[in-house]
């Protein structure tokens, strides 16, 4: 005989569930999963605690970096929020925005997702966790970051940095401590940069995955630095973790490694390296890396400049401002270098246009 289960049993699970993955004790959330998951076959469901299951099984997947099919999460975020908008309850709807944010921030549209966690920011003061809270700042940050808010997305992560720490979170301290060398670095600080991220790969060495993604960071700012052939070595070391080579950040690695080798002239060395990463973006379907792809090709492989404007409309259309100003400065320095003064001259504008576009404040569309 099948026991009846009370759904205020199963949401005091869906809570326990939930902390854990704030948490982020993987093992335990998992069983907890399997343990929600089998009350939902006993238990007379209602939309409430649907949308609960809903939100906080979204946040499991995206701990465990599981993803669904294309569309998928959309439809199920859409499904909750006709609960959640109606709701009075606060977690409910707050749960709901950050939830969305984060799945538009994992399809790369940041500015939407800057837009969902601000509705969720004025209903963080119903969130009675610390480690929730500095989630939301970390999602926060690191969103206005890839919109180069430089300022805004500083004063987040810092944020997120110390609530980390209070927390004895050492990882996400970690990965704070590599945003904010991206925002040295990218603001032209190189040594502020180098001075942070030697820190941050000093305590990485128990996390594999957070080690790997200093040493990428390491290799973005020596490129930035013009210090090709360190930014070479930073690269190699990142793809010699093999556990993250078929990931996405595996493919952005082998890309950076194959950018740098082709700046160094070492075209037969880098082919492979760009035709890897190229396919692996196109899995991913990730727009950022498909374009650097295709303006590396268009650059140094076939010496098809289309491609380099192909690649620059794409990203401006996606409002990676960021993205086309260094895309533009590295095709304005090929050509420099080359003697092509007006191919040289046509990308500075579109560096700096890009550039003022940069100074714009705000994450509207």
């Amino acid at each position: 005989m099948t026991v009846a289960v009370s759904p205020e049993k199963a949401g005091a699970t869906i809570a326990e569930w939930y902390s854990c993955i704030i948490a982020r004790s993987v093992e335990q959330a998992s069983q907890l999963k399997e343990k929600v998951d089998a009350m939902f076959k006993q238990i007379e469901k209602n939309e409430r605690l649907l949308a609960y299951y809903a939100l906080v099984n979204f946040r499991y997947r995206l701990m465990c970096k599981q993803a669904s099919q294309r569309g998928a999460d959309d439809e199920m975020l859409k499904r909750a929020g006709m609960v959640a908008e109606e709701s009075v309850d606060h977690l409910l709807k707050y749960l709901y925005y950050f939830s969305c944010g984060q799945n538009e921030f994992v399809n790369e549209r940041y500015r939407s997702a800057i837009t969902l966690f601000r509705k969720a920011e004025r209903l963080l003061e119903y969130v009675e966790n610390k480690e929730e809270e500095a989630e939301f700042h970390y999602y926060m940050g690191l969103s206005l970051y890839r919109i180069s808010q430089y300022p805004f997305a500083g004063s987040y992560i810092e944020e997120a940095l110390v609530e980390f720490n209070r927390l004895g979170n050492k990882e996400r301290s970690i990965h704070c401590q590599t945003i904010l060398g991206g925002i040295y670095s990218e603001t032209k600080q190189y040594d502020k940069a180098v001075l942070i991220l030697n820190e941050a790969l000093a305590a990485a060495h128990p996390y594999p995955f957070s080690k790997m993604a200093v040493l990428r960071a390491l290799g973005l700012n020596a490129l930035r630095y013009h210090h090709y052939e360190q930014a070479r070595q930073w690269f190699e070391k990142t793809l010699s973790y093999h556990e993250f080579q078929h990931t996405l950040i595996g493919v952005k690695n082998t890309y950076n490694l194959a950018n740098t080798l082709y700046r160094l002239n070492l075209s037969q060395h880098a082919a492979p390296y760009l035709k890897k990463a190229a396919i692996g973006a196109e899995f991913y379907r990730n727009k950022e890396y498909k374009a650097r792809c295709l303006a590396t090709r268009g650059l140094y492989a076939e010496g098809n400049y289309a491609l380099i404007d192909k690649a620059i409309e794409q990203l401006d259309k996606e409002g990676f401002d960021f993205e086309v100003d260094e895309l533009a400065e590295e095709a304005a320095t090929y050509f420099e270098q080359a003697g092509h003064t007006t191919l040289a001259l046509k990308y500075l504008k579109i560096a700096y246009h890009a550039k003022q576009n940069l100074f714009k404040l705000g994450a509207g569309q």
